[in-house]
């Protein structure tokens, strides 16, 4: 079993410049670097690395941490995955945990699919018919950096080319056959995919698991679009979804997925910026996949193909994520289209515009689509529509129901009150409907004391720099109060008035570079902004009490940062009554040292009335 240490050496080891380059560019600021934080949107950097505390901070979302803090947020690893896999990638050998056994069994499959990964890619990049293939996908919009990022290849127009590599490189016929890539013939193997372009698909973990081929070449036999993988000990279609490997971080950054129907139609979401984007692969959306979503975020947007088909199917998933209790949004495409036909007949830029300013709730949605196609003069598709709302109303609060009915009245040109009793007719039928209410709680480690709990909040302190911490404390929340506003600054630099020297050299330097500089002229806080305005040392002094801060848990609140201000005060009059008393060692004369007696009783008397306030 590992220990402190253990864990202590893989975090020291840790070139926290590399580990966070993984996943954000970064350029040098100085001692420190800075980059675009991949936890929220920004458009000012506000993330900072600094290699020498070993610490990433981001000053928008208080995100990020030491190398492990990091880690299992931009991966979303639970303790023991994290710190198993810092050690990996520091080249540590480390035993802390058991084996994942399960994953051991699975490895040499693993090795068989990065060989014929590659053997795919070298087979594009290096032959005629990857000249065509390349031209096909240019064709479709697919350039060289979506090629390369989402490693496209082909599998050659020969039976067994992929079998005869696997076998040369030394792997076994029945470990090919049992992860689908070949089959057995009477005669001997034969490779599963031939003449198709090879679209990797990576399971969670970035381990290529299988792939969906696509046929570029006009075919006489009626052959499939495109061909996946068979179900094997590592492809489990109703388990997987393509390009979630890709879209973690994204997905974490913007606190949403977007769910499609098709793998290009998530390749043709990602070349357009929008890169958390996922699809289910040929199957209808599960419950496993729906749940696995869940580890990263609650809210979704479904953008399905605008056909029929698309359609009911975005209508079976609304009611599968209400009932893991997703936030739900949808995007309905014009004229029926899908995302790639959108990008390929209108461009990026535009899709992205009309994607992001056409995002429905669930229930406009519904009533959206119920109307597709209605014949307002035939009753019967006036009513088949009408059940369509009726039946997503039964799930909604009263207010909805009023809103929607006020709306459908309007479209069907009917009053308010024969909709109500329609809807009232239909509710005395269907309101025993089975909906399960799952409203999940946020991620918890509690699970792991065992794997050393106290390092998992643990982050690396800075040298203290006054010795009071709970003074120290106060003063820096003040600081957090100050950022949340203008208006609120200026309340606590009036309420603090001469009593700056409470405050710590640095602090005193941050504050004055907040209300004198900053706020003189911006009047919303900019985390991005602020932090151009600092030094080098009084940048690494603020990711010091950002640290700090991290592990501390009073709730922010009026109460609190008067108190904090309370304190402020008391420890400007201790400073104060100490500077009396050494006054008093420096003189003979008794009629000051009267005076200073004096003012010593009074500074007393005030700090009790302090302590008074504070407890009352």
């Amino acid at each position: 079993m590992a220990n402190q240490n253990d864990y202590q050496h893989i975090i020291d080891a840790t070139d926290m410049v590399s580990l966070v380059s993984r996943y954000v560019k970064l350029e040098k600021a100085g001692k420190n670097y800075r980059g675009l934080c991949p936890f929220h949107n920004e458009d000012t950097p506000s993330f900072i690395v600094s290699p020498d505390k070993k610490i990433a901070h981001c000053f928008g979302c208080n995100s990020g941490g030491n190398p492990l803090n990091f880690l299992m947020q931009i991966e979303n690893l639970d303790f023991p995955s994290a710190i198993a896999r810092l050690a990996e990638i520091n080249g540590i050998k480390y035993d802390g945990f058991k084996p994942d056994n399960k994953k051991q069994a699975l490895s040499k499959y693993y090795k068989i699919m990065h060989t014929a990964l590659a053997f795919y890619k070298k087979y594009f990049e290096n032959t005629n018919d990857g000249i065509e293939a390349k031209a096909y996908l240019n064709k479709r919009g697919l350039d060289d950096e979506i090629i390369n990022i989402f490693n496209v290849g082909l599998s050659p127009n020969y039976g067994d080319s992929l079998f005869n590599v696997l076998k040369s490189s030394g792997y076994i016929e029945l470990d090919m056959a049992d992860i689908s890539l070949v089959e057995k013939y009477d005669n001997g193997y034969r490779d599963l995919f031939a003449n198709r372009i090879m679209f990797p698909i990576y399971d969670e973990n970035n381990e290529p698991v299988g792939f969906s081929g696509r046929i570029f070449k006009e075919s006489k036999n009626n052959e499939a679009k495109y061909i996946n993988s068979k179900e094997s000990i590592i492809f489990k279609k109703s388990e997987l979804l393509f390009n979630l490997n890709l879209a973690k971080s994204d997905i974490l950054r913007k606190k949403r997925i977007v769910l499609h129907e098709g793998q290009m139609d998530v390749i043709a979401s990602y070349k357009s910026g929008i890169k958390e984007a996922v699809c289910s692969l040929g199957t209808a959306l599960t419950e496993y996949q729906v749940k696995k979503m869940l580890k990263y975020t609650n809210n979704v947007v479904i953008c399905y193909d605008a056909d029929k088909a698309g359609i009911n199917a975005s209508l079976k998933a609304i009611n599968l994520f209400k009932k893991y209790g997703f936030y739900i949004s949808l995007v309905l495409l014009p004229n029926g289209l899908d995302p790639d036909e959108f990008v390929n007949k209108y461009g990026k830029e535009e899709y992205v515009k009309y994607f992001e300013s056409h995002i429905l709730d669930s229930n406009s949605y519904i009533f959206e689509v119920a109307f597709i196609g209605v014949d307002f003069n035939n009753p019967t598709d006036i009513n088949d529509a009408k059940i369509k709302i009726f039946e997503n109303l039964l799930t909604c609060s009263q207010t909805e129901i009023e809103l929607y009915l006020n709306r459908l009245k309007d479209k069907i040109n009917s009053s308010y009150e024969a909709v109500l009793a329609d809807f009232n007719n239909y509710y005395s039928t269907h309101a025993s409907t089975n909906y399960v209410d799952y409203y999940p709680s946020e991620p918890s480690y509690d699970n792991y004391p065992s794997f050393g709990a106290d390092v998992m909040n643990q982050q690396i302190e800075p040298e203290p720099i006054i010795k009071n911490k709970y003074n120290h404390i106060c003063e820096l929340r003040l600081f957090i109060y100050a950022r949340s506003s203008k208006a609120e600054a200026i309340y606590i630099d009036k309420v603090l008035e001469d009593r700056i020297d409470a405050l710590s050299d640095y602090s005193q330097r941050l504050w004055l570079t907040l209300i004198n500089e900053y706020y003189e002229n911006y009047d919303v806080y900019d985390e991005g902004i602020f932090i151009k305005m600092l030094s080098e040392d009084d940048l690494n002094y603020y990711l010091d009490i950002i640290e700090i801060l991290r592990n501390d848990k009073t709730k922010y609140d009026d109460e609190d940062r008067n108190a904090c201000l309370l304190k402020m005060k008391e420890l400007s009059l201790e400073n104060e009554m100490i500077r009396l008393k050494e006054s008093l060692k420096t003189t003979d004369d008794v009629t000051l040292k009267s005076r200073i007696l004096d003012k010593i009783f009074q500074i007393k008397r005030r700090i009790e009335g302090l302590n008074k306030t504070r407890r009352n």
